[in-house]
């Protein structure tokens, strides 16, 4: 008895011939999607946003979840406070930030992460006068006219890998794009979808995992819409007896009124139907009409298309309950939003660390301007804060998840924070909200409310106030002091 050969390993890296050989070779990123492949997947994956419905809200959801933030900056001194929202409330307007003068401060941002999603990356210039222009993917290229030390990413970089400058171009009506400037690094903000650790040059778009299968997808509907189509064109089905034959149909004749042969010998046999009427036919005998069903699409069809598009939504990690909600339960959706957000907070962390660069910029940029409007330095330095202070204080907070069920939540919240495991300023910002905002609105409206004379019942009936168990509180404590100072005097 011979014994077969036993092989100790991996068996991924087993030829078998029954599948795609495993690769031989590790290589550079830029080279596994070279310069012009490169090209043809940022076109490729923008072409279906264009035409794709499917692709066209896969990006939009995405968007809404990891791109949307708002502006927070409180270190309790009033002044300060005020002065610099002043300013991020005026930079946020489309003339005073954008230097095309088309987007507002949130637009723009949004678009940021459109291209890193369709072309893998991104970038702004940092530009005079506090304002910002946006660089397309494939606008940081090596173009026609580009130094010869420019590699083919579009970058000069030192012998670290580390980016020292980008190679900017200009869009040409044909042919490669043409080189512009080269552009420092300090003077860029740049972001990517990154897949290597330091064997990466440029961000590849998550898209690229499922460009074929969206694809294939788009296609299968047209094709089934097309059968339905022509389904309809032949709704009716006439069928009679063959000609000639006594009642046998398809008799010795060897003809139906299907084919050319079959031809009417009277009145009787022709049928004028009307489709905007109820139609009543008087048939001989041996005759039927019969409606064609098209069946399309079929059942598996239906199927085997939803398990596709829930493979497409993977690559950007939305859980199939977003496109359809019909089949899942309260808590399915509720799981699956969990899930996705936790997907998402590596995404949020990476826009989060954009949006700081830039406020960074503008406040060191307005500190260093002596002859800004802004006397930015002047407060700061009256409150005691340098530079870096004023930066650090500074917060981009997520917009945070819908509402599911508003009432089941706020239960789950409120009792997470009255055992202490949660606190009433993550479970605000959870929602997109900052807890102090809502302080300072709503006293504004008790203070309206008492100069009107208008009594306001705030929390549930027999709850205790705010006022009550901070009163509480402090009585409690000077008890405790008070017995401490009778002990020691004892």
């Amino acid at each position: 008895m011979k014994l077969g050969r036993f092989h100790f390993g991996y068996n991924a890296i087993e030829d078998k011939s029954r599948r795609q050989a495993p690769m031989r070779r590790v290589r550079h990123e830029s080279e596994v999607l070279k310069k012009y492949n490169r090209e043809r997947l940022i076109a490729t994956a923008q072409e279906q946003a264009r035409n794709h419905a499917l692709v066209a809200w896969m990006v939009r959801k995405h968007l809404d979840y990891v791109s949307k933030f708002h502006f927070s900056f409180r270190t309790g001194k009033p002044g300060l406070d005020r002065l610099v929202n002043s300013i991020f409330r005026w930079h946020g307007r489309p003339g005073n930030l954008d230097f095309g003068r088309r987007f507002g401060r949130d637009e723009l941002f949004r678009l940021f992460e459109m291209e890193k999603v369709l072309a893998g990356d991104a970038a702004f210039i940092k530009l005079p006068f506090l304002k910002m222009q946006a660089i397309e993917s494939d606008l940081i290229a090596n173009g026609d006219g580009c130094p010869k030390e420019v590699n083919d990413s579009g970058l000069l970089v030192d012998e670290w890998g580390r980016v020292d400058q980008y190679a900017i171009c200009q869009r040409q009506t044909m042919g490669r794009p043409k080189f512009h400037h080269m552009e420092p690094a300090d003077n860029v903000i740049f972001d990517a979808y990154w897949t290597r650790l330091s064997s990466q040059f440029r961000g590849v778009s998550p898209l690229s995992t499922a460009i074929n299968t969206v694809q294939d997808i788009h296609e299968a509907f047209e094709f089934n819409l097309i059968k339905a189509k022509m389904h309809a064109l032949f709704g009716v089905a006439v069928m009679r007896d063959a000609v000639g034959t006594d009642g046998d149909f398809g008799g010795a004749a060897g003809a139906t009124a299907e084919t050319a042969a079959a031809t009417a010998t009277d009145d009787g046999s022709t049928f004028d139907l009307n489709p905007r009427s109820i139609n009543i036919v008087d048939l001989n005998p041996g005759e039927k009409i019969e409606l064609l069903e098209s069946r399309t699409p079929s059942g598996e069809f239906v199927e085997g298309s939803y398990l596709f598009i829930q493979i497409g939504m993977l690559a950007l990690d939305i859980p199939i309950t977003c496109f359809d909600s019909r089949h899942s339960s309260f808590s399915a959706r509720i799981a699956d939003l969990n899930e996705y957000e936790v997907s998402s907070d590596y995404k949020r962390t990476k826009n989060r660390y954009v949006r700081q660069s830039y406020s960074d910029w503008v406040l060191q940029t307005i500190w260093n301007d002596e002859g800004s409007t802004w006397p930015l330095r002047k407060v700061a330095e009256a409150n005691k804060m340098r530079l870096r202070d004023v930066q650090e204080a500074v917060e981009w907070i997520p917009s945070g998840s819908p509402w599911l069920d508003k009432y089941k939540q706020v239960q789950g919240d409120q009792l997470s924070i009255d055992i202490g495991l949660d606190n009433s300023i993550d479970a605000a910002r959870r929602r997109g909200q900052d807890v102090f905002d809502n302080i300072d609105k709503q006293a504004q409206v008790i203070e309206y409310a008492r100069l009107k004379g208008v009594p306001l019942l705030m929390g549930k009936s027999g709850a205790r106030s705010i006022e009550e168990i901070v009163q509480d509180e402090v009585a409690k404590s000077d008890e405790n002091a008070a017995d401490e100072k009778g002990e020691e005097n004892e």
